[in-house]
């Protein structure tokens, strides 16, 4: 779908078109969702023109006033009407904070059990490019009361996360990893012919086998699947998809048959998702565990603007393989 206008290749746009394979499935079935965002109306032309095409009266581009985009879909969602906002990148919803944590959050909470589930989906991306371009926010919506964090690693967990998120009621943060290439996704990651649904709270086990249990997401995710592919690392490895609600069960099944975790993150390490997995685990598998949990991610620095010194702000491929020969 992203590549059909005016012969551009997109950058990494596998799962970005799942997503709208989703997103035009879900329009064509219910005539409530709608898109709503800062050029909007732009964005659907040039990454998925059969959405503006057959939905142009669906797709409303709004001011460059963040939080006030966000409580207009809360009033939409009131009405019925099951919103996307699109906030582009995931620096812009500190913008919106206010509107995510204290209205759109709590609004099943206060539109009374007699109603149906509200709707809304807030879409944000994230790529890497300097100070304020690229922050990694996702475990900030994990402390949240009424909301489900998603973050999919390939195209088809992209399109069947974003058809949940539009069927199952509730009020949803679904992040793109922008910075996942598209040359390594296996064919059989591609986006399926039909959008199927995938369960909030179901992780995937990617790879199996005995000696570690490395559990991660997004772009780390599928560095640590180039390294096990290459290196032959014996593990298994998996992928949380949502990282609120996370899917304990897969992931002490693992620990209890291998007695070893490693947390991989694109995050900051600090007050993190893998914090919290290592914080749980530990509680639930203690007995289990042979050696203490570890963890690699982001240091608590800024983004710097040189793109030179972006490799020391996410996880080296001898940082993981380090961490794995650490717990065998």
């Amino acid at each position: 779908m992203g590549q059909s206008t005016q012969g551009v290749a997109l950058r990494n746009h596998l799962i970005r078109d799942a997503i709208h394979q989703a997103l035009y499935d879900r329009m064509k079935a219910d005539d409530s969702v709608v898109i709503l965002g800062e050029g909007a109306v732009m964005k659907m032309h040039y990454d998925a023109p059969a959405i503006e095409r057959e939905f142009p009266e669906r797709i409303v581009t709004l001011p460059i006033s963040e939080d006030g985009n966000t409580n207009f879909a809360v009033g939409m969602a009131l009405l019925g009407v099951k919103p996307v906002v699109d906030v582009i990148t995931s620096d812009f919803l500190f913008r919106t904070m206010d509107s995510i944590c204290n209205t759109a959050a709590k609004i099943n909470f206060v539109s009374g059990e007699s109603d149906s589930k509200k709707t809304i989906v807030v879409r944000a991306e994230f790529l890497m490019a300097g100070p304020t371009t690229g922050q990694r926010l996702e475990s900030l919506f994990t402390h949240v009361p009424g909301l489900d964090v998603v973050i999919p690693s390939t195209p088809l967990d992209a399109r069947g996360l974003m058809t949940t998120a539009l069927t199952k009621g509730g009020v949803t943060i679904f992040f793109e990893d922008r910075m996942i290439p598209d040359s390594t996704t296996k064919k059989a990651d591609l986006a399926p012919t039909e959008s199927v649904p995938i369960a909030f709270g179901r992780a995937r086990v990617r790879h199996e086998d005995s000696g570690v249990t490395i559990v991660s997401y997004a772009s780390t995710l599928r560095q640590i699947e180039t390294l096990v592919d290459s290196k032959k690392v014996k593990c298994d490895l998996i992928d949380l998809r949502s990282i609120y609600p996370v899917d304990y069960e897969t992931i002490f099944s693992s620990v209890r048959r291998t007695g070893r975790l490693l947390i991989v993150e694109p995050d900051v390490t600090y007050a993190g998702v893998g914090a919290e997995i290592a914080a749980t685990v530990s509680e639930k598998c203690w007995e289990e565990l042979e050696k203490p949990v570890r963890r690699v991610g982001m240091p608590r620095e800024t983004i710097p603007a040189s793109t030179a010194l972006h490799k020391y702000f996410v996880p080296s491929d001898s940082q993981i393989l380090s961490a794995v020969r650490a717990l065998m």
